[in-house]
């Protein structure tokens, strides 16, 4: 595979590892608990969170922990199969984060609004349509501050395209079976390059595109509660700083790829973040990504 670093200025002038411009916007709901909007150039998502509040009913009460509903809505239309994949990676992330346990017999609820075209019911969401979403709820709930969460979860896309730039293999506007679309490579076609932080069309026309997530704290790998990590790190002061750990929490792939390919797709943000992760995927996680399928699957990202 080709090296991130020898690929060719893109068509909006950034490089292979270049982000576009972010924009965060905090508090913008005033009747939200908390709000926060976050974009990546012209892809952007804006999400709410409240909680923990009453439940509407006592068959909605949880004797344990606060109920956590999810909701991701298209710009356009109604949420189909895209939008309710997403609110289940997005229960994923956040129920194993938030202290949900310090709140029992409550609910909360975390609604995640895209800002761009909607795709057809029966397309995949772009991977960076999932990163703002992913950054934009982490914004709503540090905005509220009314329950605590042991990291603090950031996306990011990563697409595999041909270095030459010719043509595509899967589309996601393509309507062609997914066996159909499986041909043989020119062999000039071969040779590909990674690209951080992938637009519409590059995702369009790129091989395998990936939306990783990860979280960021203290005391991730132990079971304390969210409260008790945030406790502990604020006791320890800036010395918590060398105890800051990297999960990944949440792996959403598409397009042809093997295992191999999914650990080098990590390689352009390793260069944003040298000292904060290496990469540590069990061998059980990246077959999951190998299927060829949407999937979340759970790794470890520490600190060397």
């Amino acid at each position: 595979m080709a090296s991130s670093s020898t690929f060719i200025k893109r068509k909006d002038g950034r490089s292979a590892t270049d982000m576009r411009p972010v924009e965060i916007q905090i508090g913008s709901l005033p009747n939200a608990d908390g709000s926060g909007a976050f974009s990546f150039g012209t892809e952007a998502a804006i999400a709410s969170f409240a909680g923990p509040l009453e439940p509407p009913g006592a068959r909605m009460e949880v004797f344990t922990e606060a109920v956590l509903t999810i909701t991701h809505r298209p710009l356009e239309g109604s949420a189909a199969t895209p939008s309710r994949a997403l609110a289940a990676g997005l229960h994923t992330i956040y129920h194993s984060l938030l202290d949900l346990r310090s709140h029992p017999r409550t609910r909360t609820t975390l609604t995640v609004q895209s800002l761009n075209s909607s795709q057809s019911p029966s397309q995949p969401l772009y991977v960076s349509s999932r990163a703002v979403a992913i950054n934009a709820a982490t914004l709503s709930i540090l905005n509220a501050g009314s329950i605590g969460i042991k990291g603090v979860p950031v996306a990011i896309g990563v697409a595999v395209v041909s270095k030459n730039g010719k043509g595509k293999q899967r589309s996601y506007y393509d309507d062609v079976p997914e066996d159909a679309q499986m041909y043989e490579e020119p062999e000039d076609d071969k040779e590909v390059t990674l690209i951080l932080d992938p637009t519409r069309s590059e995702e369009q026309n790129a091989k395998a595109r990936f939306c990783f997530g990860w979280a960021f704290g203290a005391g991730l790998s132990s079971d304390t509660p969210a409260s008790d990590s945030m406790d502990q790190a604020e006791g320890r002061g800036r010395e918590s700083e060398h105890d800051t750990e990297a999960e990944c929490v949440y792996v959403e792939s598409d397009g042809v790829f093997d295992a191999v390919t999914v650990g080098r797709s990590l390689s352009p943000i390793h260069q944003h973040h040298p000292s904060c992760v290496n990469p540590a995927f069990t061998d059980d996680t990246l077959l999951a990504c190998s299927s060829k399928k949407h999937i979340m699957r759970r790794g470890s990202l520490v600190k060397p």
